[in-house]
């Protein structure tokens, strides 16, 4: 299974995305928790090219989302893809549709290059489920003050509302993957929210999903279908006295 969460930065995603990481790995289960860009070697040195605020000279659009799809191309190929065909579950800090979001809606790309480049980045990989939390963009702005904005995030206000249109115009478009969660309310409720959501999509019984399952080796790991949200089970087991850098990611 492959779940990515998005949002823009601030929102707290990358701090849910390890709460449910944790809480599957806690109940025997293979999950790798990776983010975008990086995971692999490579990834990671484009991460650095692409985030830095120290380099001098702008990057072009269309740099921007080729290295975006780069690094995706490549921790796909390493990672994800090897650990989905061994059932393993992979949660994705970002993943195709920040870049419809910020490189589609937020820089002004036509969508359908996007789209293509996305396929050939993924070999047409979708998520399973995806968590988009979404908050006020000057709560997010509030939430990362004091804490120094890479590249991506020192742009403007007006950027971010078009990146936000963005996740909006693809949450209405997939609403039977991507579910939108109210970045404002506490943590713990929206960690109890993605544990139903997530443990429904693992058959709503946590202990027999870790088993293996023989897969050909030509198999493609299944799409998302519409669920409906069951109730949680299970006690929460964490601590939610976290810093404020690991709330604004």
């Amino acid at each position: 299974m492959l779940i990515t969460f998005e949002g823009i930065d601030g929102c707290g995603k990358s701090s849910q995305a390890k709460l449910i990481a944790d809480r599957l790995t806690d109940q025997g289960m293979e999950c790798l928790l990776m983010r975008e860009p990086g995971g692999t070697e490579h990834s990671e040195q484009i991460r650095t090219m692409l985030l830095d605020a120290k380099h001098g000279m702008p990057m072009s659009h269309a740099a921007e989302l080729l290295l975006f799809a780069a690094s995706r191309a490549q921790l796909v190929q390493e990672v994800i893809e090897p650990a989905l065909k061994r059932n393993a579950i992979v949660i994705c800090d970002r993943f195709t549709d920040s870049t419809i979001a910020y490189q589609g809606y937020g820089r002004g790309l036509p969508l359908a290059y996007i789209t293509s480049v996305n396929d050939l980045a993924t070999g047409g990989l979708v998520p399973d489920i995806t968590f988009l939390i979404d908050i006020p963009i000057n709560l997010a702005i509030h939430r990362r003050k004091g804490i120094g904005d890479d590249r991506m995030e020192s742009e403007s206000r007006l950027f971010f509302s078009r990146v936000v249109q963005g996740y909006m115009a693809l949450a209405q478009k997939h609403p039977d993957r991507i579910h939108v969660i109210d970045g404002s309310d506490s943590m713990e409720d929206i960690h109890h929210t993605i544990t139903r959501l997530v443990e429904y999509e693992l058959g709503n019984d946590l202990r027999h999903a870790h088993r293996m399952i023989d897969l050909d080796a030509g198999n493609r790991p299944r799409r998302a279908e519409g669920k409906s949200i069951l109730a949680a089970t299970g006690d929460f087991a964490y601590s939610f006295d976290v810093t404020a850098e690991a709330i604004a990611s």
